[in-house]
């Protein structure tokens, strides 16, 4: 359990990292594209579109990260009841309903990539393949990460 530990907690960090670089990229090139709009009179025709794409990739990287760092926001109704059982059993139990979720979305996911994947997109001519992608690769890596949870709640075992 350990090594499956040590893999989740690599794969969110290299998610964590992944969509700060991909965050940067973006600030810079809205930034570039501001200032070519504006000042150059000349825009950047296929900016609009990257950035939208970034976004989603960053959503769906950031959400990896986290849903491991316990950050997403929640409404705890239980949250007072002081019993350490229940407490373990109602998180397993959470980790479990988003799993069930998670693979709902893998699968639609994949199912979306796999029609819709041989597209183009409009202006930059990237394969829609790995825009659509990123909702599979989401899917999957909230699964593993929400598994591994669920597994720690129920064996009592603090995460590092």
């Amino acid at each position: 359990m350990n090594t499956i530990r040590a893999l989740a907690k690599g794969l969110s960090a290299a998610c964590d990292h992944a969509a700060g670089w991909l965050l940067a990229v973006l600030v810079v090139l809205n930034g570039v594209s501001v200032y070519m709009r504006y000042v150059q009179t000349d825009s950047i025709s296929w900016s609009e579109e990257a950035i939208r794409y970034i976004a989603i990739w960053i959503t769906f990287l950031g959400s990896v990260a986290a849903s491991w760092a316990d950050e997403h926001l929640d409404m705890n109704l239980f949250g007072e009841v002081e019993n350490a059982t229940f407490q373990a059993w109602h998180k397993a139990l959470l980790h479990l309903l988003n799993v069930a979720f998670c693979v709902v979305l893998t699968w639609q996911g994949w199912l979306y990539t796999s029609y819709n994947g041989a597209q183009t997109a409009p202006t930059t001519g990237l394969p829609m393949f790995w825009i659509y992608s990123s909702i599979a690769f989401g899917g999957a890596a909230l699964t593993f990460v929400h598994l591994v949870k669920a597994a720690d709640s129920l064996l009592s075992r603090p995460r590092a």
